[in-house]
């Protein structure tokens, strides 16, 4: 059985209308199972705990929650260039701040009584210290752009993710690369849809989102991250983990 992994990500209430549009789409084609990633202060406007209807209406969803970073902004790297422009928040951050940065996430997930064993660092960078400091915080999986990797059993996931580009560009590139990306990535057991709220601004990725979500439906199983990494280990219906060492990527 093949899997898909939906996710929503930069959930905030800065992007309320665009969350809200979302959740419409996911109705209409009829995608009940999705992984909601939260950002708790994003680019340091609209903070989650200042809005408790937001709030609610995150927690009406049901769905699953995981934390995405904490601002989700970070420093401009000529190496990140072909992945993000100033959003890999945790590229290039020293230990003290990357505990500071997710410690300050989790303790207010935990006040707003969200809960969550799962991490997806922002435009999927991370840095040497993240997954130290997420195991010292209690987190079970860490998702990165090519695969998830479980932080206990020290293994990983290969799951890449499809996506669309956000910047002027590379963003009419990723619109037309799409439905080729979608058959290439085919013969994956698990796939991620990263569906960001910015599409939501952009009728034509909605629409091909509509379309996309409608054939992976009929031929995918959604799963979450609960799902892939539960209490006893890894699912055992997925075959092909791999050991990970301590790849950071």
């Amino acid at each position: 059985m093949s899997f898909a992994l939906l996710e929503l990500h930069d959930v905030s209430p800065y992007y309320k209308t665009e969350f809200l549009d979302a959740l419409e789409l996911l109705e209409e084609v009829g995608c009940h199972k999705f992984s909601l990633l939260v950002v708790p202060y994003f680019w340091h406007r609209a903070p989650l705990g200042e809005n408790r209807e937001f709030v609610s209406l995150v927690k009406s969803t049901e769905a699953e929650i995981v934390l995405h970073g904490y601002t989700h902004k970070g420093k401009k790297r000529l190496q990140d260039f072909l992945w993000t422009d100033g959003e890999g928040e945790f590229g290039g951050v020293g230990l003290q701040e990357t505990y500071e940065k997710v410690r300050a996430g989790l303790e207010l997930f935990e006040y707003l009584g969200f809960r969550t064993e799962f991490f997806v660092p922002p435009a999927w960078i991370g840095n040497p210290y993240l997954e130290e400091v997420l195991r010292s915080l209690g987190f079970r999986a860490v998702a990165y752009r090519w695969h998830v990797k479980d932080l206990v059993y020290n293994t990983f996931i290969r799951s890449p993710v499809l996506t669309f580009s956000s910047r002027s560009g590379l963003s009419w590139l990723s619109i037309k690369l799409m439905p080729e990306l979608g058959r290439l990535y085919q013969r994956h057991r698990v796939i991620r849809l990263a569906l960001h709220m910015t599409d939501f601004r952009d009728p034509r990725k909605t629409s091909l989102w509509r379309s996309l979500l409608g054939e992976i439906k009929n031929s995918r199983r959604w799963t979450s991250y609960g799902e892939l990494f539960g209490k006893g280990g890894p699912s055992p219906s997925l075959k092909g983990l791999q050991p990970a060492g301590w790849m950071v990527q």
